[in-house]
C-alpha cells in the first residue's frame, strides 16, 4: 500500500475543516433566510436584506431554499467523509463517500433547476398567476457535467481499489 504524503493528509485534513465551517455557515444563513422569508421582516441585524425567492410567494420561496440548502449540506457531509477516508491514508476507499458526493450534489443542481418552475406552478407567483418557466443556465448545465464527471472518477476509484486488493494478495 501506498503511503499518502504527510502534506497531502494536512491539506485533506484543512480542506475538512473549511468544509464543515462551511456546513454550520449555510446552516446559519438558512436559518437567516427562512426567518427572513417567512416572517417578512427585512431588518435582520439592523441592515435591509432582500430575499429574492424568484417571484415566489415568501413561503414557497423559503421552502425552495430549505431544499437546496439541506441538499447541498447533504454532499458536503458526503465531502467530509471523503476527506476522512484521505486522512486515515486510505485514498482508494473514497470511491463510495465521492459517489455519494456527486449524487447529492447532482439532486441539488437538479432540484434548483426543477424546483422553482413546479412551485410556480403550483403556488403561483407574487402575483398570483400560475405560470412555470423552465430556464437551464450555463453554470446549472456545466455543474450537471461536473457531477456526471465525478460520478466516472468514482468508479474509477472503485476499480483502483479493487486492482490494489488484488495486488495485495498477490504478494
Amino acid at each position: 500500500m501506498t503511503d499518502l504524503s504527510p502534506r497531502t493528509i494536512r491539506s485533506a485534513r484543512r480542506l475538512r475543516l473549511v468544509t464543515l465551517a462551511g456546513i454550520a455557515l449555510l446552516a446559519l444563513i438558512l436559518i437567516a433566510t427562512l426567518w427572513v422569508a417567512a416572517t417578512g421582516r427585512m431588518d435582520l441585524f439592523g441592515a435591509p436584506l432582500r430575499v429574492d425567492g424568484g417571484g415566489l410567494p415568501p413561503r414557497g420561496a423559503a421552502g425552495a431554499m430549505a431544499v437546496l440548502a439541506l441538499l447541498l449540506i447533504l454532499a458536503l457531509r458526503r465531502l467530509v467523509q471523503m476527506l476522512r477516508l484521505v486522512e486515515a491514508n486510505r485514498p482508494f476507499a473514497t470511491a463510495g463517500a465521492l459517489h455519494g458526493f456527486a449524487l447529492w450534489l447532482f439532486a441539488t443542481v437538479l432540484a434548483s433547476v426543477l424546483l422553482p418552475p413546479i412551485l410556480h406552478a403550483a403556488l403561483g407567483g407574487g402575483d398570483g398567476a400560475r405560470h412555470a418557466t423552465f430556464t437551464l443556465s450555463g453554470d446549472q448545465a456545466l455543474m450537471l457535467l461536473v457531477t456526471g464527471l465525478l460520478f466516472f472518477v468514482s468508479r474509477l476509484l472503485d476499480e483502483a481499489q479493487r486492482l490494489a486488493d488484488d495486488h495485495d494478495q498477490i504478494v
